[in-house]
């Protein structure tokens, strides 16, 4: 998919550390910075984390919007696996909030880019299925949709959800599909989260979040 390999680019800092990949701010060999995702050894090992992570590639570099995170470059298979994206300078939107809660008119501008984001998705025919703030990345005034790799096909979507419990819609901890309606619901959770500054729903297991999504009177 790409001429560069892992090797040309320059490793500045590491931005995050997670259990399948590892993501660093890098230079690309033009002196473009970007976001460097390096799966782990056993993610490159493991066909089905493999796949994942190539369709994560694929999609990434073929899937073009405003406000999703632009893949640049990628290999998405093999020892020199990886997912060149562009690097937002402000990180995601969940260490935004964690500065304080955005005023009416910064909320407002953030949700619509991400829905226009989420609405293109679903008029492709995919899913994203983890729409948080934390898979949202920031610029200058501006918010991108991020992190494919939960991204399906709206055929393939299977009875095992890819979502978290804090957004995640009623129906899939019933053990029902994901569909665009569950992306809705958890795109909501977050537009309440950011229009008045706390989840809707609180819980501090798996168990009190299911029932607060599926039991509470909505706030």
């Amino acid at each position: 998919m790409t001429s560069l390999k892992r090797k040309d680019f320059r490793l500045r800092m590491l931005l995050g550390l997670g259990q399948t990949a590892q993501v660093y701010l890098a230079e690309a060999p033009d002196g473009q910075k970007v976001a460097l995702k390096l799966p782990r050894k056993e993610v490159r090992q493991d066909p089905r984390l493999a796949e994942r992570f190539a369709r994560e590639v694929s999609l990434s570099l073929s899937l073009k919007h405003p406000h999703l995170v632009q893949g640049l470059y990628g290999i998405p298979f093999g020892e020199e696996a990886f997912l060149a994206l562009e690097y937002l300078e402000e990180g995601t939107l969940e260490e935004r909030l964690l500065k304080g809660p955005l005023n009416q008119e910064e909320a407002m501008r953030a949700l619509l880019q991400v829905g226009q984001a989420l609405l293109f998705l679903h008029e492709k025919g995919f899913l994203h299925q983890d729409v948080k703030p934390s898979n949202v990345f920031v610029g200058d005034g501006i918010y991108k949709l991020g992190d494919l790799g939960t991204v399906r096909p709206l055929a393939e979507a299977s009875l095992e959800y890819a979502g978290s419990p804090h957004y995640l819609a009623p129906e899939l901890f019933l053990g029902a599909k994901p569909s665009p309606k569950s992306d809705a619901y958890s795109f909501g959770v977050m537009a309440y989260e950011l229009l008045v500054g706390k989840r809707p729903f609180r819980g501090e297991t798996l168990e009190e979040l299911r029932n607060a999504h599926l039991f509470l009177p909505p706030p």
